[in-house]
């Protein structure tokens, strides 16, 4: 027999399982179900986040966190790692590098070249992003090494003009 237990917040009744662990609560469970709980998370950061004070000393937290639990030398790979990893890279991507290669004198304004294609007509053909933006762009592109040329991660529509790369950037970066 499944043990049920009603939610104060939404008065539904749900499994046990529906329910935060809590020692302190006679049955070991919360009295709020979980997604009240998380709503009442979501909303309570939504407000939060409206206070400037707050985000300061949230983001001053994460910092000193991030330096007293050291994670800048956890997270940062060792020299000989770090040579093995973009070994790798060049090996799997060698058109990549020589694109990179090429291009590598093209003045940009913005701070960051971006190739549409990597075919070696377009390797000095290249987009110039802001460093923000281009990695911003990355998340929602993939690359196909077999056309040497980039797809969208939604529909995986082949991106196989510049034309078409530019419209999606400025669609990405209106979106987010």
């Amino acid at each position: 027999m499944e043990i049920k237990k009603t939610c104060f917040k939404c008065n539904v009744e749900k499994p046990i399982t529906e329910y935060y662990k809590h020692k302190q609560m006679a049955d070991g469970c919360l009295n709020k179900c979980k997604d009240c709980a998380k709503s009442d998370v979501k909303s309570r950061e939504a407000t939060l986040l409206n206070d400037p004070n707050w985000v300061e000393k949230e983001k001053t937290r994460a910092r000193d966190k991030y330096y007293r639990l050291g994670y800048k030398d956890k997270h940062k790979p060792t020299p000989e790692k770090k040579r093995e990893i973009m070994d790798r890279y060049k090996a799997k991507y060698p058109e990549k590098i020589l694109a990179k290669n090429s291009s590598q004198r093209i003045s940009n304004t913005l701070g960051h070249n971006h190739h549409w294609s990597y075919n070696k007509e377009h390797w000095k053909d290249v987009i110039d992003i802001s460093e923000k933006d281009h990695a911003k762009v990355h998340r929602f592109i993939v690359y196909d090494q077999e056309r040497m040329m980039y797809r969208r991660t939604d529909t995986m529509e082949l991106l196989d003009t510049k034309e078409s790369h530019l419209n999606y950037i400025q669609l990405i970066l209106k979106n987010q």
